[in-house]
């Protein structure tokens, strides 16, 4: 396991400066608060009217990142003309579950309210955002509670997804996880909140030397929403470790970033 850090940390050095660069040189968003903390804002990236609008959730352990350090993402998607919103949430330790969900769907309803013309909505999580976003798709109950049209989100894109509690069996995961939920034994594992009246379309991304979130979790999900419907895909990524999967978003992308474009035109097709 030792060996995979090392060359996770090394791969890590050019997502993170390449990122910083462009972070720094991309202006063409908002930043929109919709609550009182420092953390609850998100930025929107504006394109064409005809096309999707993508929700982005960053990861960290629900206790860092931000929508400022993963704006390349944003920049990524917005140059191919996507409407792109990368949402902030408050952080562990100072706010424990189910607070990060809330703030998720309150973005969502603040940014539905705020667009008039919002196409296709394609929702994306990396790591612990896999947790939250599928929240967004799949908590019935917080979608009534934020008044989120569930027929308007399309599809949902998980990146090395924390989707299933009980498959995070690392060291790690298990201590980020019980930081998270805390005291709380009311919670949602989020494989669990997957139903037979969401018929999104999924695609869980997961790299094969992914030693922080195991991709039991992107398996063992995909085939929980396939039991409602052929409506999941896994895609493995030989030798990509857990956060240097997202260098499928710097510049002009890689190779299998192509999957994920294709992935969503489809979907916002149909």
């Amino acid at each position: 396991m030792l060996a995979y850090k090392i060359e996770e940390k090394i791969n890590m050095i050019p997502l993170i400066t390449k990122g910083m660069i462009i972070n720094s040189k991309n202006k063409n968003f908002k930043t929109i608060k919709y609550g009182d903390s420092i953390k609850q804002y998100y930025r929107f990236f504006r394109g064409k009217e005809n096309k999707a609008t993508i929700v982005f959730i960053h990861g960290g352990g629900w206790w860092h990142g931000s929508p400022k350090t993963s704006s390349y993402i944003g920049s990524f998607f917005n140059k191919l003309g996507y409407n792109v919103v990368m949402i902030g949430y408050r952080l562990v330790p100072l706010y424990k579950y189910p607070t990060q969900i809330n703030d998720v769907f309150e973005a969502l309803k603040t940014f539905i309210s705020n667009e008039i013309n919002i196409n296709d909505i394609i929702v994306m999580g990396f790591s612990a955002g896999g947790e939250l976003a599928c929240n967004l798709v799949y908590n019935l109950d917080k979608q009534v509670e934020y008044g989120i049209n569930k027929d308007q989100i399309k599809g949902l894109i998980t990146f090395a997804g924390v989707l299933d509690f009980n498959k995070c069996t690392t060291k790690r995961s298990i201590e980020l996880i019980e930081y998270y939920i805390g005291d709380n034994k009311d919670y949602w594992n989020p494989i669990d909140l997957v139903n037979s009246k969401v018929n999104t379309k999924v695609m869980c991304i997961h790299g094969t030397k992914d030693q922080l979130i195991d991709i039991d979790n992107s398996i063992a999900f995909v085939d929980k929403v396939n039991e409602y419907g052929d409506n999941a895909r896994l895609v493995t990524i030989k030798g990509r470790h857990h956060s240097d999967i997202m260098s499928l978003f710097i510049n002009k992308g890689e190779k299998e970033s192509k999957i994920v474009l294709d992935f969503i035109e489809t979907v916002c097709k149909k």
